[in-house]
C-alpha cells in the first residue's frame, strides 16, 4: 500500500510514492481479563495496552482470535506476525524475538477471608491441601514437592468453589485471572489475597524470528513513555475497582 505526497518546488507541484507502515497481524487467545472477546471485538487489559502501543508508533494493527497453540505455531512459522500474551523461555527464544514486557503477572494465593494462613515460602505449605489447576506447571520446586497435598481442578471456578467449601486450604493463581473469575462466581468476598506471590511471571508480545526488529523498537519506544507515565498500572488498577 503506498500513499502519495505532493511537494511544491520553486511554484512546481511534484507528488511521490511513499510506502505506507506495514501492519501487523497480532494473535490473542481466550485469557480474561488480559485477553478475550466481547460480542466478537477483542477487549481485555492487554489487548488495550497492544491498541495503544501501535496507534501511538503508527503501526496498523489486525487482532486475529485464535486458539492459543494454533496462534503460537502461526507465529512461529510466520503466518501471522506475532501473539500476545506470551511468556519468555529458553525454548521460545529460538523462534520468537520479544519486545519489553507489556505486564507482571503475578500468581498469588487466594485463602478464605478468615483465614490465618501465610506465605513467604514453600515450607508455609506444609501439611496443607493445596488446589492446583490440571495441566498446569507452579514451578519446578513446587510441582515436585511432597510437603503437601495437591488437589488439581479442571477449571478456576472449580478450585475457588473448593477453596470457600473448605475442601482445600489455599489456591494459586493469576491474580488477575483469580479477581476476574471469582467476581463472574461471586466468591471474592469470600477470599483474601495473601502478600507475598509464588511467583511473578511477564507478558510479552512475541514476534517471528528476524522479521520484525523496526517494529519492535517502536513498540518497546512507546511501551517506555507508557509505563514513565504509569499508564499501565492506571489500565490495571481501573480494572481492579470495578465494582
Amino acid at each position: 500500500m503506498k500513499k502519495i505526497v505532493f511537494i511544491l518546488i520553486s511554484g512546481v507541484l511534484f507528488f511521490i510514492h511513499i510506502p505506507a507502515a506495514r501492519g501487523i497481524t497480532l494473535g490473542y487467545a481466550e485469557f480474561p481479563p488480559y485477553e478475550y472477546r466481547e460480542n466478537g471485538t477483542p477487549a481485555g487489559i492487554q489487548v488495550e495496552i497492544v491498541k495503544i502501543l501501535c496507534q501511538r508508533a503508527g503501526i496498523p494493527l489486525e487482532l486475529v482470535y485464535l486458539p492459543f497453540k494454533r496462534a503460537y505455531m502461526e507465529a512461529k512459522n510466520g503466518s501471522i506476525d506475532g501473539l500476545f500474551n506470551f511468556y519468555k523461555t529458553e525454548e521460545r527464544l529460538a523462534a520468537f524475538d520479544y519486545t519489553d514486557p507489556l505486564i507482571e503477572n503475578p500468581l498469588v494465593f487466594f485463602v478464605k477471608k478468615e483465614s490465618q494462613l501465610t506465605y513467604t515460602r514453600l515450607e508455609d505449605l506444609k501439611g496443607l491441601k493445596v488446589g492446583v489447576m490440571q495441566g498446569y506447571t507452579y514451578g519446578r520446586e513446587f510441582d515436585q514437592s511432597a510437603m503437601f497435598t495437591k488437589e488439581a481442578s479442571t477449571f478456576h471456578a472449580s478450585a475457588f468453589h473448593k477453596l470457600v467449601r473448605g475442601r482445600i486450604h489455599i489456591y494459586p493463581c493469576d491474580k488477575l485471572v483469580g479477581i476476574h473469575v471469582a467476581r463472574q462466581n461471586e466468591l471474592m468476598i469470600h477470599l483474601k489475597i495473601l502478600p507475598v506471590p509464588l511467583m511473578v511471571m511477564e507478558g510479552y508480545i512475541g514476534f517471528t524470528k528476524g522479521r520484525h526488529p523496526a517494529v519492535i523498537g517502536k513498540i518497546n519506544a512507546e511501551l517506555k513513555r507508557m509505563k514513565q507515565k504509569n499508564e499501565i498500572q492506571i489500565l490495571i488498577d481501573r480494572y481492579l475497582n470495578k465494582p
